[in-house]
């Protein structure tokens, strides 16, 4: 089977017609190119060339040698630069497993800014519990996560990319809704839609820790608020807390107040195996690590 080496040079000696002129462009000596070609033809069987003081001239095989020569060399070419190019992160697939919130505006800020610099590379995206993130990173079910105040194993690989602040979202009626901000105390007697603590536990509990530091127990209603968002049914005497970009797309009937400072910010970060050497991976958590740098 041939080299593409011999491939190549057979090619400059077929479009040259001149084995000097042939060398200068492969930048070599000309008696090692006609070796080269004459271990071509004893290899094929056949010459590829007619040779004469005056002239060089193909062969009705070497004629017939030329396309399959340029075929076989641009799918090699194109071989070596789609290695190239996937060692560099800019083809393939990356499976992102994102939490409820970051829907509304992190996951379409991180994807289109990536699709802008990896327009080859295919992201798939799936909604998510925290509490299930870890399994699905350990199994390779995704490869990323986006995580609002993730679980945090310490066999993953963690970065923070944004912190937004806590806003709580009250009926479209309640008294509440015409303040610029408000203490979170004065929802003390309010009833507060989380989600069962198996599902996100760090979460979960972090927004119980805000109540409890505003200086009261939240009395929690049984269903889940993502629930109740997706399915349109919120109800009319229950509150909840969540990142500021949630009240981007409010659904009818829902209001959204900011909570007063010193409410902690609520963290969205990026997981990933700490083992994955993925230059995707690699790529996409460069660029979500600067995505949010302005604000």
């Amino acid at each position: 089977m041939p080299e593409l080496r011999q491939l190549r040079y057979f090619l400059a000696v077929a479009e040259e017609l001149n084995f000097s002129r042939a060398a200068r462009r492969l930048n070599m000596a000309q008696p090692p190119l006609s070796v080269a070609i004459r271990q071509l033809e004893q290899e094929l069987g056949t010459p590829l060339f007619v040779r004469s003081s005056r002239e060089v001239r193909l062969t009705e095989a070497g004629a017939a040698f030329v396309d399959g020569a340029k075929r076989t060399l641009a799918e090699a070419d194109a071989a070596v630069a789609t290695a190239r190019r996937a060692g560099e992160g800019e083809l393939g697939s990356i499976r992102l497993g994102y939490s409820w919130s970051a829907r509304f505006e992190t996951l379409p800020a991180l994807g289109q800014a990536f699709e802008s610099r990896r327009p080859d590379v295919e992201v798939l995206a799936e909604e998510m519990w925290n509490g299930r993130m870890p399994a699905a990173l350990r199994a390779r079910t995704i490869d990323v996560a986006v995580a609002l105040c993730p679980e945090m194993p310490g066999e993953l690989a963690y970065a923070p990319i944004r912190s937004e602040a806590v806003v709580a979202l009250l009926p479209a009626g309640h008294a509440l809704t015409s303040e610029d901000e408000i203490d979170l105390a004065a929802l003390a007697d309010e009833d507060f839609m989380f989600f069962p603590r198996d599902l996100g536990p760090r979460l979960h509990d972090f927004l119980v820790s805000l109540c409890r530091r505003a200086g009261f127990e939240p009395r929690r209603d049984r269903e889940s608020f993502h629930t109740r968002w997706t399915i349109g049914s919120w109800s009319s005497d229950t509150v909840a807390l969540v990142p500021r970009s949630v009240s981007l797309e409010l659904p009818e009937g829902v209001a959204a107040v900011p909570i007063a400072e010193p409410a902690d910010p609520l963290e969205t970060q990026l997981v990933w195996r700490s083992d994955d050497d993925s230059p995707t991976v690699g790529a996409f958590v460069e660029l979500s690590a600067n995505a949010f740098a302005a604000t």
